[in-house]
């Protein structure tokens, strides 16, 4: 690719260097638009999230752990490189790819030449005044040089340049570009646990037997990067009934209870017509549990169902996830 710098329209005296063609607030609003969105699918793809956290230099500051916006807080080198390439090719360049799509790119003031790493990096950190009330980069609609307030501290301009671009080079980058939106991720499910209790043979609910699923971790394979997802599917619990058995009337009291004792979570369950029912009107072949009610309740948490009769509650059995899993309490209502 090779960049050629616009020659002015007019110039003040025959014989004198051509003044430089500032460039319009449209294509350097444009430019960055196209900048993001390149960064953002880097992002996309490496961690399924378009809000890119590039810059985490150690894991205690608190931009470490952001929750949905990086799996666990997770550092991502693809996303730090894509800016960090974008910085680079601005600093000896002038342009990124956005600016070069519509032909412009930053220089020094003084002399038109690319404004160096440094400038660049200091350029990028001062854009945070022209955030304020985005004035800054309103800024350029009535300067007379086109300049943000991060351009006039640093003493930069942005100016228009021809680019040109190989066909071969744009139809090859357009086709992967492509193909890559076009390309359905793999997901993959690791870890996860099962518990379960059975009832007592012929027990007075007609149910057999009560568990609950905890789905473990989410792994996405796109373009041959694999991530941890930060989805966090639900914990589902079922049931099953006894052969023959009617449950018509029976009540199931569904809770979450803390290490502390209190219920995090309440559902109930009613029987009728060979069906469950959350209420009048909602069916429900399983229930489910958002994954942050357990996280909530902490260590030791218990999912426990008891039966409803004549207004009298009875703990059926209680199901741990994780670590608890194989320290259920007894139940001389159920067979473990």
């Amino acid at each position: 690719m090779t960049t050629t710098d616009v020659p002015a329209t007019a110039t003040t005296e025959p014989g004198a260097p051509a003044a430089p063609r500032y460039a319009a607030w449209w294509r350097r609003a444009l430019a960055s638009v196209s900048d993001g969105l390149l960064v953002a699918a880097v992002a996309w793809l490496a961690t399924g999230s378009v809000a890119p956290v590039p810059f985490r230099p150690a894991p205690w500051w608190p931009l470490a752990a952001v929750p949905g916006i990086e799996p666990d807080g997770r550092f991502s080198w693809w996303t730090c490189g894509a800016v960090v390439l974008l910085l680079v090719l601005q600093a000896f360049t002038g342009m990124t790819p956005g600016k070069a799509m519509v032909g412009i790119r930053v220089v020094r003031e003084r002399d038109g030449a690319p404004a160096g790493l440094l400038v660049t990096v200091l350029r990028d950190l001062l854009h945070a005044l022209d955030w304020i009330l985005l004035v800054g980069w309103l800024r350029p609609l009535w300067h007379p040089r086109r300049q943000t307030f991060a351009d006039s501290v640093v003493r930069t301009v942005v100016v228009r340049a021809r680019v040109d671009v190989p066909v071969p080079v744009v139809v090859g980058v357009a086709t992967v570009t492509a193909g890559a939106l076009v390309l359905s991720p793999a997901a993959t499910e690791s870890g996860e646990t099962t518990v379960e209790c059975t009832l007592a043979p012929d027990h007075a609910s007609g149910l057999a037997t009560l568990s609950g699923r905890e789905p473990g971790d989410v792994w996405v394979t796109r373009l041959g990067i694999r991530r941890l997802s930060p989805a966090r599917p639900p914990v589902v619990l079922s049931w099953t009934l006894a052969p023959g058995a009617d449950p018509d009337g029976t009540t199931l009291d569904v809770a979450v209870i803390g290490a502390d004792g209190d219920a995090a979570w309440r559902s109930t369950v009613t029987f009728r017509d060979g069906a469950a029912w959350t209420d009048d009107v909602t069916q429900v072949p399983e229930l489910t549990i958002p994954r942050g009610v357990l996280d909530e309740a902490g260590s030791g948490a218990l999912v426990e169902f008891a039966q409803d009769v004549d207004g009298t509650s009875e703990v059926l059995c209680g199901l741990g996830f994780g670590d608890d899993a194989t320290e259920l309490p007894t139940s001389p209502r159920a067979d473990w």
